[in-house]
């Protein structure tokens, strides 16, 4: 079982002299998820927390509607990395052809290399989220502050990602980390759909830039308010304006800027 991390030996060296040292890093795996039997993505990501990851992978990629199209999900230690096995309901599965076969088209006939971020499934119609939902600024800035804490992998490394779920009141309530910012958000995603936990009763907040897939995965989730560290880049930020989602990222430690639906914070 991974813990995430591992220590290696290394040089520490400078000017005047060089010494071995422990350093820990991050543990990244090839992840092959397999949906029903056949082969859909190899991933690479941390080996933990993969069955939160693979249930939020499905949802947020659209390849199912809710968790309870998955009728199960496990993995096995395979060479070179790790398999995850996916069961979908009959209907699911049927769906899930669809959606694979339409996305296949669109690969081949693109660049030839782009598969799943050919333009055409880059630019897919989403849809507007539509929460009537109040969260003070402050709690935001809260969340922030305590997110360290809740990030074990990265206070050892300092090289992993993390994705967590605060209420209003800016408590954190739920984290995931990974090497892959996508990774870290696909199990949030998975770890709250298997909570009793609403995404329209607080936010979520990660450490990583706010590029075109962290908006999309969040805009096919209904997720209504994001709040990032690092910045967003221009196409995540017109994502967000189009799907009426609240996004902010950090000024400094104490200041937001909202770049879109500025109207849910308080």
């Amino acid at each position: 079982m991974s813990d995430g991390v591992k220590s290696v030996d290394a040089q520490l060296m400078n000017a005047d002299q060089a010494k071995t040292a422990r350093w820990v890093l991050a543990e990244e795996q090839p992840i092959a998820i397999r949906i029903s039997g056949e082969t859909y993505a190899i991933m690479l990501a941390t080996p933990l927390d993969l069955l939160d990851f693979t249930r939020g992978f499905c949802l947020s990629e659209g390849l199912v509607k809710s968790a309870n199209a998955i009728q199960s999900i496990s993995q096995k230690p395979i060479r070179d990395g790790i398999e995850v096995n996916v069961i979908l309901t009959d209907e699911a599965f049927d769906r899930f052809h669809i959606i694979d076969r339409r996305r296949r088209l669109a690969g081949a006939s693109g660049c030839g290399v782009c598969g799943l971020t050919s333009l055409s499934h880059i630019v897919e119609d989403l849809p507007k989220i539509d929460a009537d939902i109040k969260i003070p600024t402050a709690s935001l800035i809260k969340a922030s502050k305590n997110l360290r804490e809740y990030t074990p992998l990265n206070r050892q490394s300092f090289s992993v990602h993390a994705a967590a779920f605060a209420n209003h009141n800016g408590d954190i309530l739920l984290v995931r980390e990974d090497v892959g910012r996508h990774n870290a958000l696909d199990k949030l995603f998975g770890a709250l759909s298997q909570q009793d936990i609403e995404l329209n009763s607080g936010f979520i907040l990660f450490t990583s830039r706010f590029a075109y897939e962290m908006a999309q995965k969040c805009i096919r989730m209904g997720a209504p308010i994001i709040a990032s560290i690092s910045a967003p880049t221009t196409m995540a930020v017109d994502m967000a304006i189009k799907a009426n989602m609240t996004f902010a990222a950090f000024a400094d430690h104490d200041e937001l800027m909202v770049f879109s639906g500025a109207d849910r914070l308080i």
